[in-house]
């Protein structure tokens, strides 16, 4: 199947659950839409209708929102306790991830004092305790819209995929391979820090890419986005109306698609300033919908913040490997590490100190995101129409 069909499937399933999510009430009504969905295949198929398919995937993702969503609140009313945690709750750490977890916690620290700032970025920029930070730095990012960088999603996994992948390279396995042989690593890191949601579609997302070239094919972006996107609307249908699920795929196929846009002859700085002002608009009508925020700021700060994380999360991972063999090649890279943090609180601290930086606004309605939405979409694909132009 082309990556344009995994999209229309992905899409479709996905505008289906978020409409289904907007009149979740009527969730009994779910075999309703199922039948609906069943009739709209037998009647599309046989008359051959153009878009049938389309519309039976809508339907099916409502019905499993629908579905989804019965099924949870009948948990909740057999666990009345679960309505204080609902599915957020987090399971209990076990003995051996809690070992594990200390050991990676004290090899970022070789070198450091573990009580110092910067000793607290690097975990909570690699290892995703942002419980870790201290006060003043929590605020900090949070006024400069950089609060997601200690969330581990796809920058942290995809720096984390990279540098392993290097590191097989420079083990002397073949570049077809280097990818595949750096994946069970990839997941290893994934379940240490906990399998946070934003980690594991990031992860899995990697492993479609990582695991292409073993057949032949060059990674496809869009493909495994799109199959990405698919799995989670599958088995967790819920998802699609988390806030955070919503930013990471919409911020990710704006980069998708920001990054069609480039050509071979632009510079440096220059797709770095194209690819950070797509993804920062992408997730304006989120924060401006969900959290009644607008960060401008997050725009400047990204510039700078985003390289750095890579840094510190690639130099993270030698240090944690690094710590197997010597304390103090371990206690150098780890302060390459904090260097980077420092760097990015610094660069964090100076753009929160900016007026408007970050303020507060009205919740936009759902009109106002769909035609910011409409509007980005088709500045994108005329970008790329005049980009073609000028190509040929």
């Amino acid at each position: 199947m082309s990556e344009k069909r995994w999209l229309l499937v992905a899409a479709a399933m996905a505008a289906g659950e978020l409409v289904a999510s907007c009149v979740s009430n009527f969730a009994e009504a779910w075999p309703v839409v199922a039948v609906v969905a069943a009739l709209v295949a037998l009647f599309g198929y046989g008359a051959e209708v153009r878009g049938w398919r389309f519309v039976f995937l809508f339907l099916v993702g409502a019905a499993l929102f629908l579905h989804a969503s019965v099924e949870q609140e009948r948990r909740f009313q057999l666990n009345p306790w679960l309505r204080e945690y609902r599915a957020r709750a987090r399971r209990p750490v076990s003995p051996r991830v809690a070992r594990a977890r200390a050991e990676l916690a004290r090899r970022l620290s070789i070198g450091l004092d573990r009580d110092c700032g910067a000793s607290s970025l690097n975990r909570a920029i690699l290892l995703g305790e942002r419980g870790k930070l201290q006060q003043g730095q929590r605020r900090v990012f949070a006024s400069s819209g950089a609060m997601h960088v200690f969330a581990v999603s796809g920058l942290h996994v995809t720096a984390v995929a990279g540098m392993l992948a290097l590191l097989m390279r420079l083990a002397f396995v073949p570049r077809r391979l280097a990818g595949a042989a750096a994946m069970p690593a990839v997941w290893g890191y994934v379940w240490l820090i906990g399998a946070p949601p934003s980690a594991v579609r990031a992860a899995l997302m990697a492993s479609v890419c990582l695991v292409g070239p073993i057949f032949w094919r060059r990674p496809n972006l869009t493909a495994a986005w799109a199959l990405t996107l698919l799995t989670v609307c599958i088995v967790d249908p819920l998802m699609i109306a988390d806030a955070g699920c919503l930013l990471s795929f919409t911020v990710m196929l704006s980069l998708i698609l920001a990054g069609a846009c480039l050509r071979p002859g632009d510079g440096a700085i220059r797709a770095a300033v194209w690819m950070t002002t797509s993804a920062w608009l992408a997730g304006v009508p989120i924060t401006a919908r969900v959290f009644g925020h607008v960060t401008p700021g997050g725009l400047l700060a990204n510039l700078a913040l985003i390289p750095a994380a890579g840094v510190t999360v690639s130099s993270g991972v030698v240090g944690v490997l690094a710590g197997v063999f010597s304390d103090r090649l371990a206690a150098h890279v780890n302060n390459l590490a904090a260097l980077s943090a420092e760097a990015m609180a610094g660069v964090a601290s100076a753009v929160a100190r900016l007026p408007g930086a970050d303020f507060a606004v009205q919740p936009w309605p759902i009109s106002a995101c769909v035609l910011w939405y409409g509007v980005l979409l088709l500045t994108f694909l005329l970008v790329a129409k005049r980009r073609c132009r000028q190509v040929l």
